[in-house]
């Protein structure tokens, strides 16, 4: 990510692997610091006849009303599984973000959601979630 090694990128799991029968979302989280944003999604099957939608959502407070800005990312009913990946800048007012999941009426589905933070800045980030662990940079090959 834009020249990182691992510990200057801020890394968080919003969403664990589990079936995800309904709709939902995670916490709120504050963004602030941070110039970029990128959000991970791996579904391990492919999602049932409603597809699967996660939406990025921010607010200027913590309890505030969140609003989607474009940072989605869909899985089309019945279509492949796999990993996808969408990036957005950190350009606004509105530091809290979180991020909704809705299998749109389908079956359960199973994703992942990691979100990967950065500023510009080369210190390592010494705030990592409790579940997150940063191996060292090998450079070189």
């Amino acid at each position: 990510m834009l020249g990182k090694s691992g510990s200057e990128i801020k890394y968080l799991v919003a969403l664990s692997n589990g079936a995800n029968a309904t709709a939902g979302s995670t916490n709120a989280s504050n963004f602030a610091g941070y110039e970029f944003g990128t959000i991970l999604v791996a579904d391990a099957s492919a999602p049932a006849a409603g597809g699967l939608t996660v939406n990025v959502m921010r607010s200027g407070t913590s309890d505030g009303t969140f609003a989607s800005f474009g940072a989605s990312i869909n899985y089309a009913a019945l279509a492949l599984h796999g990993l996808r990946v969408r990036s957005w800048t950190l350009d606004s007012s509105a530091m809290w973000y979180k991020v909704s999941y809705d299998n749109n009426g389908g079956a359960s589905s199973r994703p992942t959601i990691i979100i990967a933070l950065q500023a510009a800045r080369t210190q390592p980030v010494t705030t990592q979630a409790l579940d997150t662990t940063i191996f060292s940079t090998i450079l070189g090959g």
